[in-house]
């Protein structure tokens, strides 16, 4: 399955007392499935994969392995400081049969280091790899010299994450490297949809409580509305911004899962911040302009 469209990064919802809450896993796919999206990226940044055991992290990926529809694609976060913990991780994904593993960089700023960090869970585990180039978390620069050496060496870098911002820049410079060959997933909280996709994106992937605005507006763009494309962007701006605030954003999206009969809590694993009253405050007045703008949300 080529990945092209619209996929998630999904949060996990967790129960009343920090347990992962299967029956919310169900909904949330249902939930995916009904908003038109391509598929669903779990254990990322937003899943709190770090805040898991192993096996805990292999109940997510079961669980959702076992609600996905087979024309929807999984795609499963990859990363840790040691390799070895890294090719295990990739190879318990790997026996869920995923579409892709979303691969994250160890904390060593060496190329070489990184390269063959890349090139050995690569050889152990024969799945398309999505590079996840996003510094503000993972305190790792990647150059377009070296993503694109990584897609040339390694068969199975096929796609790039792009959270490097100015990200339509780093695009380009990746393009005429790669001849295009290394396909960019648009993400950063949704914050440059239409900038990306007019720059060549084959997608994006990021987190986003309403994902069906992502799905309108890569329809729009692949039909050749580009004017329709940029207005629902526009309009939806604010409520990315607000969403996406580092931090807080894994309890805003919760929350809002929580408010459209999704997850049962929005419990966020300690350490991790939770939206007080005043922030949901916010949010509700972003919602309402929305609502004034004619959005269902």
């Amino acid at each position: 399955m080529s990945l092209a469209g619209i996929y998630p990064i999904v949060p996990t919802p967790f129960d009343a007392s920090g347990g992962i809450d299967t029956g919310s896993i169900g909904r949330l796919v249902r939930f995916l499935g009904d908003a038109g999206v391509q598929g669903a990226s779990i254990l990322g940044v937003m899943g709190e994969a770090h805040k898991m055991t192993a096996v805990e992290q292999e109940q997510v990926i079961r669980t959702f392995r076992e609600y996905l529809p087979p024309e929807l694609a999984l795609v499963v976060g990859v990363r840790a400081a040691g390799t070895d913990v890294a090719i295990s991780m990739a190879r318990t994904a790997a026996n869920y049969e995923p579409d892709a593993l979303l691969v994250g960089p160890p904390s060593v700023q060496n190329d070489d280091v990184i390269f063959g960090y890349y090139d050995r869970i690569a050889r152990a585990v024969d799945v398309p790899i999505v590079v996840h180039d996003y510094p503000a978390a993972t305190g790792i620069l990647m150059s377009p010299t070296l993503l694109a050496r990584l897609h040339r060496e390694i068969g199975t870098v096929e796609y790039v994450k792009l959270e490097d911002p100015p990200t339509g820049l780093k695009m380009e410079k990746l393009a005429k490297l790669t001849g295009g060959d290394l396909r960019v997933l648009g993400a950063l909280g949704g914050m440059y949809v239409f900038e990306e996709l007019d720059r060549g994106a084959v997608g994006i992937m990021t987190g986003f409580a309403y994902p069906e605005f992502l799905v309108d507006i890569y329809q729009r763009y692949q039909r050749g509305d580009l004017d329709g494309a940029s207005r629902v962007f526009l309009d939806i701006v604010s409520l990315i911004r607000f969403e996406f605030q580092p931090g807080l954003g894994v309890s805003l999206r919760k929350n809002i899962l929580v408010q459209r009969g999704v997850f049962e809590t929005a419990t966020v694993r300690h350490p991790g911040a939770e939206a007080d009253a005043k922030a949901l405050e916010h949010l509700d007045r972003v919602l309402d302009h929305l609502r004034g703008r004619g959005y269902e949300v």
